[in-house]
């Protein structure tokens, strides 16, 4: 029986293309990168010139971070985060109008060793910002931008591996370069992907998507109010026993009349830590307050604003 206490941080960073040994020293503190690392590294100009075509926008900050990490085996691979050791978690997704305007509610379900707990908040060299769930180092699970972009991913239960980027790197680059929903799906379109996965987006004039993206193309269910573990079709791969077809139905007939508290109970919630897939937090990420509020069932919270303070704060997790 897993009974826990887990740490989770907002953190505050500076700009990541003038600071990164910062960014660096942060990677170093909080991930375990050698989990990622490839076996068999390719060519690191290779990698650049995948980075340079498809993510253009991306490339001065990753050489500046590239300069100041260790030189070893693979670096130049695992940092721009192609064609890395696949992961798999799980998740629920659903846009909610419960505040009179839409905002985007998510769980996020995987392994409590699994997740770093780090909640960032940095600036953009364009004076704007990226605030959200970070992972892989430099990269985001869900967040929000200066645009009012959100943007929440989930597993699309199927464990089909080609040669693209990994999905924390993925959602980085849409909050570092898009707006809208539909300029956001336009470049999901352009990018080669590693994993199945879907990604959920909601916009500040309020227009939603989910887009289901694979290594065989992307396509995107404008309107889609939620998604969780399968796309357009249940796979016999997908994550059966995480119940992702029952916990879907159950935010379509919700229609948006959710809260983080819904979020808390059956069938959405779990507590399966011991088996690698608990519900580690719940987010509402409001793009018209400019807010990314983290809930937990007992009832703490961790509000992040562009203006919030980094802080910390533990939470017992247990399978009870």
């Amino acid at each position: 029986m897993v009974n826990e206490t887990k740490p989770f941080w907002f953190k505050r960073l500076p700009a990541l293309s003038s600071h990164p040994a910062v960014w660096a020293s942060h990677i170093a503190q909080h991930w375990n990168m050698e989990a990622f690392r490839p076996q068999n590294p390719m060519d690191p100009e290779k990698v650049r010139l995948a980075l340079r075509h498809f993510m253009p926008e991306l490339l001065p900050e990753y050489e500046a971070l590239l300069s100041v990490s260790p030189d070893r085996p693979g670096e130049a691979q695992l940092l721009a985060m192609y064609n890395l050791p696949p992961f798999f978690s799980g998740c629920s997704n659903s846009i909610s109008h419960r505040l009179g305007h839409p905002t985007l509610i998510r769980n996020y379900d995987f392994s409590l060793d699994g997740f770093s707990g780090v909640f960032r908040y940095e600036p953009l060299p364009d004076e704007g910002w990226i605030m959200g769930s970070a992972e892989g180092g430099w990269g985001y699970l869900d967040g929000l931008n200066h645009h009012g972009l959100a943007a929440a991913i989930t597993f699309g239960g199927d464990f089909t591996v080609g040669n693209g980027f990994s999905i924390p790197l993925i959602v980085r680059y849409l909050l570092a370069t898009s707006a809208t929903v539909p300029e956001a799906v336009e470049r999901l379109n352009s990018i080669p992907h590693r994993l199945v996965q879907n990604i959920s987006l909601l916009d500040r004039k309020g227009r939603f998507s989910v887009v289901y993206t694979s290594p065989e193309g992307v396509s995107a269910a404008d309107g889609l109010i939620c998604c969780t573990n399968h796309q357009r079709q249940v796979q016999d791969s997908a994550h059966d026993e995480h119940r992702t077809v029952e916990r879907f139905d159950h935010l379509l007939r919700m229609g948006g009349a959710v809260s983080p508290q819904d979020f808390h109970k059956e069938p959405l919630y779990h507590r399966k830590f011991s088996k690698h897939f608990g519900t580690l937090y719940t987010v509402e990420i409001d793009p018209v307050t400019e807010t990314v509020h983290y809930h937990w069932p007992e009832g703490q919270q961790l509000l992040a604003t562009p203006a919030s303070p980094e802080a910390e704060i533990n939470i017992q997790l247990s399978e009870k």
